[in-house]
């Protein structure tokens, strides 16, 4: 795999191959920021969350590489986050609760911090879990008011509805109303939601979506890449009912 634009020269003092010679050696070792960057970089999410099992305090590495914007290793860290918390909770459910209300925590304003990737991450999490943690999506979706927060939620919107469109059912009123967000993501990420929810779009009022070609970031299958909002609302409008 090629390795990642401007990582390589600090995936160094930790690499997989040593994560995985002291594991088959049954020692431990020291895990670090450099470390994680390694096995987020091959995609061993596994291995990662494998880690975190046995040493909790290796979040602390995933939180931080978690304010990066727009970057793969922040999507990458979002998506181990989500593996994280399903392999932890076939153990311990408790333990991904407190990770979920941490996550709330970081974007209330007492916390005295933006948890700018905290809504993504609460989304990826109740994605793999969604029967465990599903009371929690309510309380993401009402952060959409915020507009610091808004992409991020309604990305989570999107990506709980693809394992549980139930949970979501009340808030679709509400969310279809950021259509007409200022924020191409947004628009995006609120067309992908309401297409998985069933909901047709009206022509009358969103057609100029069709030609909207302001660029969408999305992450799927380890990629990063970019989509138009008229990529996105093409086949929202044409498909059949």
């Amino acid at each position: 795999m090629r390795p990642l634009p401007g990582l390589s020269a600090i995936i160094c003092n930790t690499s997989t191959a040593n994560i995985r010679a002291a594991k088959e050696r049954g020692m431990s070792m020291a895990i670090t920021k450099e470390g994680v960057i390694a096995l987020l970089e091959e995609r061993r999410l596994e291995e990662l969350a494998q880690l975190v099992a046995q040493k909790k305090s290796v979040l602390r590495y995933l939180n931080r590489l978690l304010s990066e914007r727009e970057s793969l290793l922040r999507w990458r860290a979002i998506e181990a986050m989500g593996e994280v918390a399903h392999r932890l909770a076939g153990e311990n459910p408790e333990a991904v609760r407190v990770i979920l209300r941490s996550l709330l925590w970081s974007i209330n304003d007492e916390s005295g911090g933006i948890g700018w990737s905290a809504p993504e991450c609460i989304g990826e999490i109740i994605y793999r879990r969604s029967r465990l943690f599903g009371e929690f999506a309510s309380i993401i979706i009402a952060h959409a008011e915020e507009e610091m927060l808004r992409r991020g939620v309604l990305w989570a919107a999107w990506r709980i509805s693809q394992a549980e469109p139930g949970l979501l059912r009340e808030e679709v009123k509400g969310l279809a109303e950021y259509l007409d967000d200022p924020q191409p993501a947004v628009r995006g990420y609120t067309i992908g939601f309401l297409d998985i929810m069933g909901e047709r779009p009206n022509p009358a009022r969103h057609l100029s979506l069709l030609e909207d070609g302001a660029n969408v970031p999305l992450y799927e299958d380890g990629r990063l890449y970019q989509v138009s909002v008229s990529e996105l609302a093409r086949p929202w409008f044409f498909r059949q009912k």
